[in-house]
């Protein structure tokens, strides 16, 4: 860990227990902003690496240093509405890593992924920033980019410029200027003994590409209530920055201030012009992804029809049949085998009487047809 003074930190000591036992969670979170903020300010680890930025109480940043050598800036949000989650960010950096979206904010620790689960935690602040920071300390993001100019002079102090990777770091480190103080990088003499982690802290990440008002407040430099460089003028230079307009915009330019914002907009800029790159390398796939889907979605349509086809009359098939009409339809039927029999009956008498057993037989069994159906009909009638 960092200090911000000149002297060296001691070992970090071990973190507070993780609130997220069965006792905490049922209690419902009781936490002040002000012991949230005494938590965090006044941390065993955390104190010497941290100082506001903002104007007002939100925004602060922690430095810390992780075990591939890199230095790193968590900048950490805390709404004035305690029972919002708060927003920790990288700052000054373009990284990858599983518990970041591609803002750099800190997604993937369970108790601040949403406002619920803030509550529900009922964790202090300074202890999940102490989890979030060690748990990038022990699997450090992969660095893209130090987009901050500070952070960057400091990294270079750390190790012998250039390559990103796996590189020790190197003792006595100089500061890191900022606007309340510098940060001094210390050499660790132990490493520091792994917190116990809350179970099931991990969330999987989701692509979420909203920015709210807020987040937008924690990456912009805060305003100045002093300009050294202005106090230190004489009188000539400063009718001078007063009366034109080109050293005015000359001097307002060089502020650290309106360079970290210049900086802040290319980088969205180019990040917007990479995702765009980036879905037009997919657009013909994505064309033969929709029309195939065009294709499938039509073939499911008709056949869906003539599954509904073929479920009516399955329906009217096995559905039972109304009693009147049964009986109706038995009496036709029973009707039409007595005048079979009659004009069999006819027809025998009419050939001459001959062939008694065959007549019998063709005569019984069309008889026995009637009378089956007039029995049934019948049954049906006085069930009825």
């Amino acid at each position: 860990m960092f200090s911000w003074g000149g002297s060296k930190s001691s070992a970090p000591a071990p973190a507070a227990p993780s609130s997220h036992s069965p006792a905490a969670s049922r209690r419902a979170s009781t936490v002040s902003r002000s012991i949230h903020l005494s938590s965090y300010m006044n941390h065993s680890v955390l104190k010497p690496s941290t100082r506001r930025v903002s104007n007002d109480d939100t925004i602060y940043d922690t430095v810390f240093q992780t075990t591939n050598g890199f230095a790193l800036i968590l900048r950490v949000y805390l709404p004035n509405d305690t029972s919002r989650a708060p927003t920790m960010t990288l700052h000054g950096v373009r990284a990858s890593h599983n518990w970041l979206d591609i803002r750099m904010k800190v997604i993937g620790y369970a108790p601040i992924s949403s406002d619920q689960s803030w509550r529900s935690s009922n964790l202090k602040l300074g202890d999940a920033v102490y989890t979030v920071i060690h748990h990038f300390q022990l699997t450090p993001p992969s660095i893209l980019e130090i987009t901050d100019a500070n952070l960057r002079r400091l990294n270079d102090g750390l190790r012998p410029p250039a390559k990103f990777g796996n590189v020790q770091p190197e003792s006595a480190p100089p500061s890191y200027p900022t606007q309340n103080g510098s940060y001094h990088a210390d050499q660790p003499r132990h490493q520091t003994q792994p917190q116990p982690q809350p179970q099931n802290e991990f969330v999987p990440p989701k692509l979420n590409f909203e920015i709210k008002n807020y987040e937008v407040d924690s990456m912009i430099p805060p305003i100045p209530s002093s300009f050294l460089k202005i106090d230190n003028m004489n009188l000539s230079e400063l009718n001078q920055l007063v009366e034109n307009n080109t050293v005015l915009q000359q001097f307002i330019d060089g502020t650290s201030e309106v360079k970290t914002l210049k900086e802040i907009k290319q980088s969205i800029e180019t990040s917007n012009v990479n995702a765009a790159k980036a879905n037009l390398v997919h657009e013909e796939e994505m064309e033969d992804v929709c029309t195939t889907v065009e294709s499938l979605k039509q073939d499911l349509t008709s056949k869906m029809q003539r599954y509904r086809e073929l479920d009516a009359e399955r329906v009217a098939l096995t559905h039972p049949p109304d009693l009147q009409e049964a009986i109706g339809e038995l009496n036709v039927a029973k009707k039409s085998a007595y005048r079979e029999s009659e004009k069999l009956a006819d027809e025998w008498i009419d050939a001459g009487g001959e062939d008694v057993n065959d007549f019998v037989k063709k005569f019984m069994e069309v008889r026995l047809l009637y009378h089956s159906r007039a029995a049934k009909a019948e049954r049906l009638e006085n069930s009825m």
